[in-house]
């Protein structure tokens, strides 16, 4: 191997080396994002959007990693009246991913702003797609969603992580984060069947 050869080498896995750095880097560096009485930290690379509906009081792009076509999307839910009950929602939730070949794992845990139940879903999705009314959805292969209910003392705020599974897999750490969550400290939490 030429002194030339070795030289171009180590400068691809110099240059390789401190790509990955900053990758990390860049996906350690947060922001703070108040969603009506809650505070989240969330990664600087998520992108703030106008929210679409008085319902929602945060919502964001979270940028595709390699091999998703199409970026995940992080919002946050508060409804006036309530929401429902948490089994309700999670029930819903389930119903929205097809059970050939759907996977579910629901856990309960505690954060810095309160207890939480978060429902891990990995499937088939039948997406939502324009006004909640309209009852419209388009079939989704390949996607996850990461829905979590978390209980203040305001009331209960419904955070969704939603996309195609890579991208929301690469995120879901990032998601218990923003509200100061460890899944470390999440226990296996019975579904109540309809």
């Amino acid at each position: 191997m030429s002194t030339r050869t070795r030289i171009v080498g180590a400068a691809v896995i110099g240059f390789a080396s401190f790509a990955t750095t900053l990758r990390a880097a860049a996906a350690d560096e947060t922001k703070t994002v108040k969603a009506d009485d809650v505070t989240l930290k969330v990664p600087a690379t998520w992108q703030e959007r106008q929210v679409t509906s008085n319902m929602r009081k945060a919502q964001m792009n979270v940028p595709k990693v390699e091999g998703d076509k199409e970026d995940a999307e992080f919002v946050v839910f508060f409804f006036d009246g309530g929401g429902g009950g948490t089994d309700a929602n999670v029930q819903r939730w389930v119903k929205q991913f097809q059970p050939q070949g759907r996977k579910l794992k629901v856990t309960s845990g505690k954060s810095s702003q309160g207890d939480y139940v978060l429902v891990d879903l990995h499937g088939t999705w039948n997406k939502p797609v324009g006004p909640m009314a309209q009852g419209r959805t388009k079939e989704t292969p390949n996607a996850r969603a990461i829905s979590l209910i978390l209980t203040t003392k305001e009331g209960n705020y419904y955070l969704r992580l939603t996309g195609p599974e890579k991208t929301v897999t690469a995120n879901a750490e990032a998601l218990r984060t923003a509200i100061g969550a460890d899944s470390k400290s999440e226990r296996d939490r019975p579904l109540t069947q309809e």
